[in-house]
């Protein structure tokens, strides 16, 4: 995760509506019993000792007070254009939260729920994720990636043989690079191939979810008035662009990125799909998920 995890967002709640869409009630049960130690060896504490991380996935009505203000506190280091309240309206739209711990502290979190809509006569389900933010004291670690993509095992294995996607509308070029360095096939595609099939999902998503502030054109989502967005020092993509064609890529596509506006995306969650190390996550958690 060294180059996705400076303040990830894979997410942001629209304010248009879910005509078509409905949440998965059955995700609270398929996430709630998910949790799992990790002993990082690399980046130790001062003393050279190693970190010792938690990760637990937990049932959204669960959280306590305390760990709702931890997480906000979290969370305004690294965005601007909000507040408790309008967080607090984000995460009650959610399912569950992955929740990344050092001792008791909570470091990282990435809030998600399950939603589904008909597209051409078959039902899609799809994972999205609303405010997701990692310390720049854990940045490199692997574990809050490797928890999401258990969460995803997890709610694929409930899906069973229908198809579950990564919906996620992107202001940042960290969560965009998820995409290439852990899925082969996904849109916008930055081969320049068409992936209409793909691309026809993720319109009828984004459309049903965001209404007018989509532009299936450009992918382009744009409320206007931000609905909360990277501090600057957190989101600056242009001089990584010289050096990184995905993060070149993603500037292209969208760039005014720094104001707010987001970039819908979409890859489905399958082995075939899945790059080595999110195969790994996502298959543990699709054998606990069973």
């Amino acid at each position: 995760m060294s180059d996705n995890s400076a303040g990830l967002r894979f997410d942001t709640e629209g304010r248009a509506g879910l005509s078509g869409v409905s949440i998965l009630s059955w995700t609270d049960g398929a996430l709630s019993s998910m949790s799992s130690h990790w002993v990082l060896l690399g980046g130790g504490d001062v003393a050279g000792e190693p970190v010792s991380l938690e990760s637990e996935t937990i049932p959204v009505g669960n959280l306590g007070n305390g760990d709702r203000d931890e997480m906000f506190r979290l969370y305004e280091r690294y965005y601007e254009a909000t507040d408790q309240g309008r967080f607090e309206r984000d995460l009650s739209e959610k399912n569950a939260v992955v929740v990344i711990r050092r001792n008791s502290d909570i470091v990282g979190f990435s809030t998600l729920a399950v939603g589904s809509l008909i597209v051409d006569g078959e039902t899609v389900h799809y994972l999205f994720s609303g405010d997701t933010v990692l310390d720049a004291s854990r940045w490199g670690d692997p574990v809050l990636l490797r928890a999401w993509f258990r969460a995803a095992g997890a709610v694929k294995a409930k899906v069973g043989e229908e198809r579950l996607f990564w919906f996620s509308i992107m202001m940042g070029h960290r969560t965009f690079r998820i995409l290439p360095n852990f899925f082969r096939e996904f849109v916008p595609a930055i081969d320049g191939k068409d992936r209409s099939d793909l691309r026809l999902i993720r319109n009828q998503i984004a459309a049903a979810r965001y209404g007018r502030f989509f532009d299936a054109t450009s992918g382009l989502i744009d409320f206007g008035q931000s609905q909360g967005h990277l501090r600057r020092e957190w989101a600056s993509v242009e001089k990584t662009a010289e050096r990184n064609r995905f993060a070149a890529f993603f500037l292209s596509a969208n760039p005014a990125y720094y104001r707010g506006v987001e970039l819908a995306c979409l890859a489905e969650f399958n082995s075939a799909n899945l790059k080595r190390y999110g195969a790994t996550s996502f298959a543990e958690g699709l054998s606990d998920g069973r």
